[in-house]
């Protein structure tokens, strides 16, 4: 019956989302290469319009959180489509450094916000009653078959049209398949997914948002949020650039991060199954040595600048990176599902948007200084460190 399966038609079109969505906002990494060319800013200046989009995000998390829980996700995901997509079209009459800060900084990243971590988890979180481990990184696996497919596809296209008319593409793309698709297939039928799935259903109102930061729990979630970006986005940003740094062609460069983007796909996967069965804390921890692992491969370029270590990093980087994500809202589901989700959740993911704040433009500014990312890596590993203890 449509009841039946109205749960997966919803995570399908979760996990199709994602992957579009986050696909163009990481394609970043592919586009700074080319605004550094032309413009001869700085890494550090440019990188930290992605740090600001991420500042924005996360500030802008507890109020996407309570336009959900009075709106709905659907309308406020259609609204960060449009967002995002014009966003997208206007980044291509780029001329000034202050413009990237706007489009990509605060255009963009409220677009992303109001499609992304926090109503879709609650989303989820209202249609999956069990083995929430396992569903969340079957959804959050699209963000990685998005970032395979696109980052390519952004450096085919920059090759060819220039990064300009890229953007153009990218961005109608995304309006013209994604408007559709959140129009028709996102259905808010919560109370029909409890008695389909029959399962004891979780309290109605269940715990406020001043309750909840009173738990060690949420500032344990929390600040694991805040240091995975510090752990995380110094690589993730200057991927690209210090690849190429080392000689390797840019195509080459751009389907390694592909393979890493497939790569954190199947590591959302496993990673969700198994912290279903030898619980989360101890599964997280684990994705954050593959992020370290995947870190130290890369740095190895400098000194034997082989194309098995880019293959290494892709592996090892690709398998940490998003993991703790699913899984994290998992958890915050379990403590903290109810009517106010949707604005904790948001709160929640303040302190991810306040840890990246500085990871892309740390990055960026040792390597002005000091003409290598070394520092910056090393750095990275150290906070993966901190964030499993968290």
């Amino acid at each position: 019956s449509r009841v039946s399966v109205t749960p997966w038609i919803v995570l399908g079109v979760v996990w199709v989302t994602l992957g579009v969505t986050f696909g163009l906002f990481f394609s970043f990494t592919i586009f700074f290469i080319p605004l550094v060319e032309e413009f001869r800013w700085s890494r550090g200046l440019t990188a930290g319009a992605f740090s600001l989009s991420t500042v924005i995000q996360g500030v802008l998390s507890p109020g996407i959180g309570l336009l959900v829980d009075r709106f709905g996700p659907r309308r406020v995901m259609l609204a960060g489509t449009l967002l995002l997509s014009g966003a997208s079209l206007l980044a291509s009459r780029i001329q000034s450094l202050w413009q990237l800060y706007l489009i990509t900084g605060v255009l963009a990243a409220t677009g992303v916000a109001a499609v992304g971590w926090v109503p879709c988890g609650a989303l989820l979180t209202a249609w999956f009653r069990k083995r929430r481990g396992a569903v969340m990184g079957l959804a959050f696996s699209g963000m990685g078959v998005g970032v395979l497919a696109v980052g390519p596809l952004a450096q085919w296209l920059i090759a060819h049209v220039g990064w300009r008319q890229s953007y153009v593409l990218l961005g109608l793309g995304t309006l013209l398949f994604l408007g559709p698709l959140l129009w028709f297939g996102i259905i808010e039928a919560p109370a029909r997914s409890a008695r389909t799935e029959a399962h004891t259903p979780s309290p109605v109102d269940g715990i406020g948002i001043s309750g909840a930061l009173r738990t060690g729990a949420f500032w344990g979630l929390f600040l694991t949020y805040f240091f995975t970006p510090l752990a995380v986005f110094p690589v993730f940003t200057h991927q690209v650039a210090f690849s190429v740094d080392q000689g390797f062609p840019r195509m080459f460069v751009a389907g390694i991060f592909g393979l890493m983007g497939f790569m954190s796909s199947i590591g959302r996967i496993v990673f969700g199954v198994v912290s279903d069965r030898i619980g989360r804390a101890l599964v997280v921890a684990i994705s954050f040595g593959c992020t370290a692992g995947g870190t130290g491969a890369l740095l190895l370029l400098e000194v034997w600048p082989q194309e098995g270590w880019l293959y290494a990093y892709a592996l090892l980087f690709g398998l940490g990176f998003g993991a703790r994500g699913p899984i994290i809202t998992a958890m915050a589901a379990e403590l903290f599902a109810g009517r106010r989700f949707g604005a904790i959740y948001g709160v929640m993911n303040l302190g991810n948007g306040l840890g990246a704040a500085i990871g892309p433009w740390f990055g960026g500014v040792v390597h002005d200084m000091t003409g290598s990312y070394r520092l910056a890596f090393l750095t990275a590993m150290g906070f993966c460190a901190v964030a499993a203890l968290c």
